[in-house]
């Protein structure tokens, strides 16, 4: 979950390069005041659904750290989602392999939590796992 906050650098480089790029386009001429107006919003737009869309992410993440069902609903949901939209982005012919990726890691956390441990800890996140490091290990025991 946390590798999806990589998303805000790659975003902000994303919008530079655009911005930039569309400055230097000499062919198009200077910007107007309205191209620069509506440059602007559309980036500040941009920031703030990554923005809202990456604080959701983080509240999931914590959320799914505490073993809260409706988290792990939620990030199903969302997944499945993005994997809906990966398999519909395999379509288009621009390109071929940020969907497969798309796919193959938002199906790799969807997988992770639907193993059988994952739903015990979902289920009763307080109680210990036996698998859980400590496990079994007593103050008397040597």
């Amino acid at each position: 979950m946390w590798l999806h906050f990589a998303v805000v650098p790659c975003m902000l480089a994303a919008i530079a390069v655009v911005t930039l790029l569309r400055m230097a386009d000499v062919e198009s001429g200077p910007i107007t005041e309205d191209e620069g107006t509506a440059m602007l919003i559309a980036s500040l737009g941009a920031l703030l659904i990554t923005a809202a869309v990456l604080t959701l992410v983080g509240v999931l993440a914590v959320k799914l750290l505490r073993g809260r069902r409706w988290a792990r609903t939620a990030t199903l949901v969302f997944n499945s989602v993005w994997i809906a939209l990966g398999f519909i982005a395999l379509i288009a012919p621009l390109d071929f392999v940020q969907p497969i990726l798309a796919v193959g890691y938002e199906g790799a956390i969807a997988v992770c939590l639907c193993t059988p441990s994952a739903k015990a800890w979902f289920a009763n996140p307080d109680a210990p796992s036996e698998d859980a490091p400590g496990a079994g290990w007593t103050a008397g025991k040597k």
